[in-house]
């Protein structure tokens, strides 16, 4: 089965749960193609065939003998997210890693460097970032209009039963630290850590407290974290996943000049004070920018549903990791960008675990 558009860079996934997300993803891409897919699972393998039109292989060995593949996807248990990865970069195909990036620095930085080292490029999936309004509060932020931050903290209060926690393959990953990292912060809770972090500028230390109330798993699904930021800034992160039926993702971010809140991707307040002290033309502004993320047409939410996420965002991922192959650049978040999150969800597991503050490592990593 040869490539359709000889010019299109070819991709394939691996892993067929969140991973036909991706799928769906590189099909909407411009200047990109679905080659193929891979999983353990015949059933989930049969499916993709007849819903994507690709070709299918049972081993990551047997997709890497497959030469219209350039960029490999991998959407497998986060704990195999090195090892299939660093294959992947060793057969010199560049790689697009679901979130995180492993579950540990150690596993995430031998990634990195098997990147680096094979000459291909590591994108990380972080779409929360590039979301517009996102991209407007950085702006925002970093322009110094909200004058200095000193308060920044993140809510996600979201729901999972407990046959989730069962399912996947292999059965019972999810919740785990050997293959999920963690609980409710380092799988449901990395894209609000990873966005709080990159609007504030980048953690300090975390002190934690986590435990699994509503479930029968080794990680948490409640993890509340008081943060220091890097530029002196306090903050909070709290994440869950036993906040039935499944509610809101909720973001304040606080500075001298002023204050921005979020409800998902709706804008509550955004309130900021004009040098010149006109008051009307800051209210304007905020009923603009109420009006403009209303919360209407965006990325379905996963409080309820991890699958029904929206992939719009994995879409900009793959159209850019096309550009940068062509231009030869690194990826819009390239794996040295990601890093951070994993270190901080590294640093709350220890801090829950001693009962102590943690000091992260300054600003070595990108993020």
């Amino acid at each position: 089965m040869p490539k359709n558009d000889p010019d299109a860079v070819g991709f394939a996934v691996v892993g067929l749960g969140m991973g036909r997300h991706h799928c769906r993803s590189i099909r909407a891409a411009k200047g990109a193609e679905l080659i193929a897919v891979c999983d353990l699972d015949a059933g989930r393998r049969e499916q993709a065939v007849k819903d994507f039109g690709c070709k299918a292989y049972a081993s990551v060995d047997e997709l890497l003998q497959d030469t219209d593949v350039q960029v490999v996807n991998i959407a497998v248990p986060t704990g195999l997210h090195a090892d299939v990865g660093i294959k992947v970069a060793q057969a010199g195909r560049h790689v697009i890693c679901e979130k995180p990036l492993d579950v540990n620095l150690e596993k995430a930085d031998a990634l990195i460097a098997a990147c680096r080292d094979h000459g291909v490029k590591l994108a990380s999936i972080f779409q929360r970032r590039l979301h517009p309004l996102s991209r407007q509060i950085k702006e925002t932020v970093d322009g110094g209009r909200l004058g200095t931050l000193h308060y920044a903290d993140i809510h996600l209060y979201w729901y999972r039963t407990d046959a989730y926690y069962a399912g996947g393959i292999p059965p019972g990953w999810r919740g785990t630290f050997a293959l999920d990292g963690g609980g409710a912060c380092m799988n449901q809770g990395i894209h609000s850590i990873d966005l709080i972090s990159w609007l504030a500028g980048g953690v300090a230390s975390v002190y934690a407290k986590t435990g699994a109330f509503t479930h029968h798993i080794e990680a948490e699904d409640v993890g509340t974290v008081l943060v220091t930021f890097r530029n002196g800034a306090l903050g909070n992160i709290t994440c869950t996943t036993s906040a039935y039926p499944g509610l809101t993702n909720d973001l304040h971010l606080f500075g001298s000049k002023g204050s921005i809140a979020l409800s998902d991707e709706k804008v509550t307040a955004w309130r900021v004070r004009r040098d010149d002290g006109d008051e009307a033309s800051e209210k304007a502004e905020e009923r603009a920018m109420m009006d403009r993320y209303s919360g209407c047409g965006s990325d379905s939410s996963g409080a309820a549903d991890p699958l029904a996420v929206g992939f719009d965002g994995h879409t900009v991922h793959v159209e850019d990791m096309v550009q940068a192959i062509r231009e030869d650049r690194e990826p819009i978040i390239a794996g040295t960008d990601a890093r951070h999150a994993v270190e901080i969800c590294a640093a709350i597991q220890q801090s829950a675990a001693s009962g102590k503050e943690i000091t992260l490592a300054p600003n070595l990593s990108g993020g």
